[in-house]
């Protein structure tokens, strides 16, 4: 290939890129994680990965089956998401006696006009743009761009619902440039590599109901003080980032003519992530932290010895780390018409235990999650109506990483099913340019919230059940050089 053209090629295909690095929103699978196709992939329900052909997200997904690409793809994209969340069931303070919704009074109370319902609603819209770049060096080797979002959710709650002490906003987004190299060992088979930089940002912010958190404390509540519940306003906000670097890799062979097989690995990323938290507090409960008595001590230090709060802000940090990821893809081409492909993929979900925040090496609170280890099923096919237009359809199940015991409303996750429809016309007009979009349909099962608050956060106890769906729609601009 001319030198010169693939400078302009890859010129071009990085300024395609950038126009991408803009604010991204969460598209949610099982966790905290999210796909990270085009409309042909979300089309497919993720079936066959990225191993169809001239599927530019293989430079992220599988940078092996980049060696099959012989012309130089960019893929822009943009992917609109509406997930829905609703809760039904009863909250309950430390004492077992029933909390409802309702509105901050002037003292930071909470009235007893309750809202309508009987639980909350949260949910989110958002928009997603991505993007993949493929270029054939040689023969043998090719290479990759991308930027994708691998990791993201959002749930949003009114500040005033009744699960106000378990969470208001838990907000988790990873945006990732990669690189990627793959190399053509024969007619059949080929490996790639490649590497991520990616930027993460959280946000939480909830509720703590200082008194209620003293009264089961070992400093104090072994003395049976009764202090009062649902008594003040103290929202903790918490905003943390990170920068972080990871690798992944994949292999890809064509045993028949008409048959692909992909492995691809993304390695587990250490992501520690740091920032700020404040608690904007009414006036009672700021004293609570800040007001020290004859022995020198806040009340807030006296229930948890060592544990020091600062309304105004402070240092904050905790370890969320990005899990590792196994996937095998396979495709099978019946005829000039129609392929098909399933996929396996397996997360590490198991490395996430527990969201602990600390400050300045204190931990200021630590919530157990225990995730485990999943899989997700993929199946899905494109069918070539015509030679310029193509339909797409799949499904696939998704395992979600939560346990019962642990679940809570900041990512109140159930196994789900996606099923998907697509389509793809290439324009006649603009030759080497075509237009993809798809409809994705995510179908949650209704799980049961029944959690008890750790301590510090007031020890309050949720018995409900959330029901959840969710839509998305995607679309792709491609074009082959």
């Amino acid at each position: 290939m001319n030198n010169k053209k693939q400078q302009a090629q890859a010129l071009l295909g990085l300024a395609l890129l950038s126009g991408f690095m803009v604010a991204a929103g969460p598209v949610q699978a099982g966790g905290y994680s999210t796909p990270t196709f085009g409309a042909q992939g979300w089309g497919r329900a993720f079936g066959g990965g990225s191993l169809f052909k001239n599927d530019p997200s293989s430079a992220y997904n599988n940078p092996a089956a980049m060696a099959f690409i012989d012309q130089t793809i960019a893929q822009q994209n943009v992917i609109y998401a509406r997930i829905n969340i609703k809760f039904k069931g009863n909250a309950y303070d430390y004492k077992g006696d029933p909390t409802s919704s309702g509105v901050m009074d002037e003292f930071g109370g909470v009235t007893s006009t309750p809202r309508e319902g009987n639980g909350g609603e949260a949910g989110f819209t958002a928009w997603l743009p991505t993007g993949f770049l493929v270029i054939p060096i040689n023969d043998r080797f090719s290479f990759g761009l991308s930027q994708v979002v691998p990791q993201g959710m959002k749930s949003t709650w009114d500040q005033d619902w009744k699960g106000r002490d378990f969470a208001v906003d838990t907000k988790i987004e990873t945006v990732g440039l990669t690189g990627s190299l793959s190399f053509k060992v024969n007619d059949q088979f080929s490996i790639g590599a490649g590497a991520i930089v990616q930027h993460s940002t959280g946000f939480v912010s909830q509720n703590v109901d200082l008194y209620a958190a003293a009264a089961v404390s070992p400093g104090l509540g072994g003395f049976g003080i009764p202090f009062p519940s649902g008594v003040g306003q103290s929202l903790m906000r918490v905003k943390v980032d990170n920068t972080s670097v990871g690798w992944f890799a994949g292999l890809a062979w064509k045993p028949t003519e008409k048959d692909t097989l992909g492995f691809n690995y993304h390695a587990k990323i250490k992501n520690k992530m740091e920032g700020k938290y404040n608690i904007y507090a009414d006036p009672g409960s700021r004293l609570l932290m800040t007001d020290a008595g004859g022995d020198g001590l806040t009340l807030v230090e006296r229930a948890y010895p060592g544990l020091k709060l600062f309304p105004d802000g402070a240092n904050a940090s905790t370890q969320l780390d990005i899990p590792a990821t196994a996937a095998i893809d396979w495709v099978h081409v019946f005829n000039d018409r129609f392929s098909l492909g399933a996929s396996m993929l397996w997360t590490q979900w198991s490395s996430f235990k527990a969201l602990t925040l600390k400050s300045d090496g204190n931990t200021i609170v630590s919530i157990p999650y225990k995730y485990r280890d999943v899989m997700m099923y993929s199946l899905g096919g494109d069918y070539k109506l015509t030679d310029d237009f193509t339909l797409r359809a799949g499904v696939a199940y998704d395992q979600t990483p939560t346990r019962n015991s642990t679940r809570d409303p900041r990512i109140p996750d159930g196994d789900r099913y996606f099923a998907s429809l697509g389509f793809g016309y290439d324009i006649k007009a603009i030759p080497g340019l075509s237009i993809d979009g798809a409809y994705s349909r995510q179908f949650v099962e209704q799980v049961k919230l029944k959690t008890v608050n750790v301590d510090r956060l007031g020890a309050a106890r949720l018995d409900g059940k959330v029901d959840s769906k969710g839509e998305v729609v995607s679309l792709s601009a491609t074009y082959k050089f």
